[in-house]
């Protein structure tokens, strides 16, 4: 329990901020007139961006994260290829769901989102900022201590991403995208690239949904068939330029470490050292 304590806090801290700031719009709301479903799609927006912020200034008080580490710089090609393997391969997978019939059940809410100025900042900006916190800063580094493996850290924290969804449709959607997120995370070990993902993500979602785009495409047809293999190709060859990549680092790494700490050599006695000679 103590190596998954932070963990722990911090999924407390996320749901304790979302329901008493929600609470406290939605009473509001009732206090001015409105019904508890009026209120609540009248003030989600704005319950959204403030428990969000909250639980960000609570994580950063408590030095689960630094504030630094949200702008960790990774070379340019770097976070591009990420990004590109990231999106491509979380559309391949979204693609691949809409082939099933899964409910959205909180589509009336996302409506009441669309277009709001809180809205927006919420879905796109601070929320993705304060998962990434959550998520991959704080329970994929802690779990993964715990059970001495990068990949149960990426797998139980894209769980408890996918759940914190509360949605069937977004937790198909959630889990394999946070396997992604997760694993970008370790390799590149910096937070500013799963963020960065994330925020495109959420804004091209958030433009798309409040202009009230439905997408036609469906596997039945051939073109269908033929984006989903180029996006499955382009995640594939965008993960093996980042293997190589981090592979080709990690050598140049160790090979620089083991220079210096190889131990400066004596000079032999009876060696040329410059233009003289030393018996």
């Amino acid at each position: 329990m103590e190596k998954i304590k932070k963990t722990l806090i911090s999924i407390g801290i996320f749901l304790a901020s979302q329901i008493v700031v929600s609470t406290i719009f939605v009473i509001a709301g009732v206090m001015q007139g409105m019904d508890i479903k009026t209120a609540v799609n009248s003030t989600l927006g704005m319950a959204l961006l403030i428990s969000d912020l909250l639980t960000i200034i609570l994580l950063l008080l408590l030095k689960f994260c630094r504030f630094k580490e949200l702008f960790k710089k990774v070379p340019a090609d770097v976070l591009l290829i990420s990004i590109v393997f990231a999106l491509s391969g979380m559309y391949a997978v979204e693609f691949l769901s809409s082939a099933f019939e899964i409910p959205n059940k909180l589509e009336e809410q996302f409506q009441a989102l669309a277009g709001t100025i809180s809205g927006f900042l919420g879905v796109c900006i601070i929320g993705p900022v304060m998962e990434e916190m959550i998520m991959r800063r704080v329970i994929l580094k802690e779990i993964a201590k715990a059970t001495k493996s990068m990949w149960w850290g990426i797998i139980i924290s894209s769980a408890l991403f996918a759940i914190i969804h509360l949605n069937p449709i977004q937790v198909v959607f959630a889990m394999p995208a946070g396997i992604f997120l997760g694993w970008i995370y370790c390799k590149t070990k910096s937070l500013l690239v799963p963020i960065c993902i994330h925020i495109i993500n959420n804004t091209i979602s958030f433009i798309l949904m409040s202009v009230g785009y439905e997408s036609q495409l469906s596997l039945d047809s051939t073109f269908g068939v033929i984006l989903l293999i180029v996006l499955i190709l382009i995640s594939t060859v965008s993960c093996i330029w980042i293997v190589r990549y981090y592979n080709k680092h990690n050598q140049e790494q160790e090979l620089r470490q083991a220079a210096e700490a190889e131990p400066a050599k004596e000079p032999v006695k009876g060696a040329f050292e410059g233009n003289s000679y030393d018996k």
